[in-house]
């Protein structure tokens, strides 16, 4: 992984991480640690949910995404992250799926409060390996400046 100053972060700057299988184990776990519904937790019961059948759950998701993203090609020199805005989860995700991150720049700024970052804000796009979408979002982070730029 390759890390980037904020200088280096054009708007349509892109960068990917992927696959990561999701496990069965790992949802039965989380679901019922976190999220225990019966379509996160048995999958003998989650055959008559709406989904048809064992999902992660949408904190699970995230929590995938946030792991792609310490794995990007190339990722920002975050300083902190900001929040979130229009996180949305339009498919499930089940047992077997292989997800893929990509993120793109889609506005920035100089910090007026910090001088030595600016801030970037990224949309989140996730998809499975059929190329369904999984989870879309904007995150506004904070990424460092090159210790040489005014």
């Amino acid at each position: 992984m390759t890390k980037v100053f904020y200088e280096e972060i054009p708007v349509g700057f892109t960068s990917t991480a992927g696959p990561y299988t999701v496990s069965e184990e790992e949802i039965l776990e989380f679901g019922q640690r976190w999220d225990p519904q019966p379509f996160h937790t048995d999958p003998e019961a989650a055959k008559a949910s709406v989904f048809g059948g064992l999902v992660a759950p949408g904190c699970l998701v995230f929590s995938i995404r946030s792991w792609l993203v310490n794995n990007l090609e190339a990722s920002p020199d975050y300083l902190a992250g900001l929040g979130l805005e229009n996180m949305d989860l339009p498919n499930p995700v089940r047992a077997g799926d292989q997800l893929f991150l990509q993120l793109e720049c889609t506005d920035r700024r100089d910090s007026k409060s910090r001088p030595n970052a600016g801030l970037v804000f990224l949309q989140n796009t996730m998809t499975n390996q059929n190329g369904d979408i999984v989870l879309t979002m904007i995150a506004k982070t904070l990424v460092k400046k090159q210790e040489n730029s005014t």
